[in-house]
């Protein structure tokens, strides 16, 4: 609740500034702070999707819708559906939605093979493009989220009410009440979610990319399957707050409702518990990570 509090009111002050700057140096460091802000206010909505922040499911949702449906304009609850089925069926192909990438890129062979012409030539190249595509993840996770709930209101009501009051919050609250111009709002809606993107692509894509697929989960036991699907990224305890915990993504994936900024401690547990059992850790640099989501993204881009 105290994070909440501090990010909400720097929140304030960044969007202040960037409704009403005089100058485009002042705008643009809004901007850059609106884009970290975003990412905090993420974070506290993935760890009440998990229920980590209170007790109550019904506070959790709340502070969930507040943090992430409000703020950031993705859907709290169409997204931890999303989400939650990411972690029971995380690396398989065709029930993990993380790994239903549209038509700019392809995360398996099989997933390029069933792509039309223009698919297949953008995985062919996407060992380039994708890294310059990383500037519209933020946008299309946003995106993705809204239109599922545009589609389907009676599904997500609380969704479709919320993104009401987000959209207020952006653009009504700014050119209805302070005189900001349509395209000032926009671009302080805009520009700082395509700042994040690569800040975004950097601290998840090397979370599970290139990890082996899982094609019979029945077949493994919770522990195993987490194990061997998972990638966290060792770095010095200091730059933890960049990945908001959740670099510790093997630690993650088996205890998800630790508090993120708690699953430092988890980690020497299950180090533990993983020599004990004799099954290999998972755990390597954030630069080595790159190199082999790089390295496998090019796979897939030369099988096409």
């Amino acid at each position: 609740m105290v994070r909440l509090s501090i990010v909400s009111v720097l929140l304030a002050v960044a969007l202040a500034v960037a409704w009403l700057a005089s100058s485009w140096p002042e705008r643009a460091l809004a901007w850059a702070g609106l884009a970290l802000l975003l990412v905090q206010f993420a974070f506290i909505g993935h760890d009440a999707g998990h229920g980590s922040i209170a007790r109550g499911p019904a506070l959790n949702g709340a502070l969930g819708q507040l943090a992430m449906t409000l703020v950031t304009g993705l859907a709290f609850d169409e997204w931890i559906g999303r989400h939650r089925a990411h972690h029971r069926f995380c690396q398989d192909e065709t029930r993990d939605p993380d790994m239903d990438v549209a038509a700019v890129a392809s995360l398996t062979e099989e997933a390029c093979r069933q792509k039309d012409a223009f698919g297949r030539f953008m995985t062919r190249h996407q060992a380039l493009h994708l890294w310059l595509l990383a500037f519209f993840f933020g946008h299309s996770q946003r995106h993705l989220s809204q239109a599922a709930v545009l589609c389907a209101p009676r599904r997500y009501p609380i969704d479709a009410a919320m993104l009401g009051a987000h959209f207020a919050l952006w653009f009504g609250l700014p050119c209805g009440l302070l005189g900001v111009s349509l395209s000032e709002a926009f671009l302080a809606y805009a520009v700082p979610l395509t700042l994040l993107g690569p800040y975004l692509a950097a601290i998840f894509w090397v979370n599970h990319i290139g990890m082996p697929l899982v094609r019979d989960i029945e077949e493994f036991s919770f522990f195993e399957h987490q194990a061997l699907t998972s990638r966290t990224i060792l770095n010095p305890r200091r730059w933890n707050w960049l990945f908001g915990g959740l670099n510790f993504q093997i630690e993650h994936h088996l205890f998800p409702q630790v508090p993120s900024h708690r699953l430092a401690a988890v980690q020497p547990i299950v180090r533990e518990e993983f020599a004990r059992r004799g099954i290999p850790y998972n755990g390597t640099t954030w630069y080595e990570a790159v190199r082999m989501v790089a390295a496998h993204f090019g796979r897939v881009a030369r099988s096409a």
